[in-house]
């Protein structure tokens, strides 16, 4: 079995938007994704994302986080960014990871990668 092989999410992403903010979303199902290793990593039911995880400067320039193939990356990626439950580098990097199981091309998904890596929440 090679690497490609186990990085797998096992949901699309199903949110409600929150009325008191226009960028505010409830997961209504939990999502995961399993990585390389065979790490898996969740957002459950219940979770708020918002995007932010994403530099909204950024925006303009590879799209927001709620659009495209990336759209479960950001989910998962948003959830561990609000925890901080691992090192934000190893959050980094499997969003990178998750774009790429997902087929976002890899320019566009380095691209995320660094845009994450310069402007992104670190803790």
């Amino acid at each position: 079995m090679n690497d490609q092989t186990l990085m797998t999410f096992d949901n699309s992403v199903k949110v409600e938007w929150l009325n008191d903010d226009e960028r505010k979303m409830r997961l209504i199902e939990s999502l995961s994704y399993t990585d390389s290793t065979g790490t898996t990593w969740r957002a459950q039911a219940g979770d708020i994302v918002d995007g932010a995880s994403i530099p909204r400067f950024f925006w303009r320039f590879i799209g927001s986080p709620f659009v495209g193939k990336y759209r479960r990356p950001s989910v998962i990626h948003d959830v561990y960014c609000a925890s901080k439950t691992l090192p934000h580098r190893a959050v980094h990097k499997m969003f990178y990871e998750a774009m790429i199981a997902d087929d976002v091309p890899k320019l566009k998904a380095k691209a995320m990668y660094y845009a994450v890596r310069a402007g992104g929440p670190r803790w």
